[in-house]
């Protein structure tokens, strides 16, 4: 009976609760992605901004959104990593007290 119980932890931390973490985890990324607006900043790249079609119109234009997709994708990999170590840390948490508790036995 004790082994079912241990059988399901496992089953619902690895399955049922890693799919809920990464949700979110996902949900979190994509709406920072969607709020710092990169995606449409690189597509729009080369077009003026204020339908300004100067040449002073289109090199500021694209000194803006230069900067904004660098600013946004910095700020992306320094979102990324935190995350990232929240998963790596949900996999590994329960073998590392697993490890622990037979260490503590022997």
């Amino acid at each position: 009976m004790v082994r079912k119980y241990i059988l399901n932890f496992w089953i619902w931390w690895y399955v049922v609760q890693f799919r809920s973490i990464l949700r979110v985890v996902y949900s979190f990324w994509s709406l920072s992605l969607a709020n710092l607006n990169i995606l449409t900043m690189l597509s729009n790249l080369f077009v003026p901004m204020f339908q300004d079609p100067s040449f002073i119109g289109r090199v500021m234009s694209f000194i803006m959104r230069a900067g904004w997709v660098l600013f946004g994708s910095v700020i992306m990999i320094l979102l990324s990593v935190p995350l990232f170590i929240i998963l790596v840390g949900w996999l590994v948490l329960p073998v590392v007290s697993v490890l622990q508790i037979c260490r503590f036995i022997t």
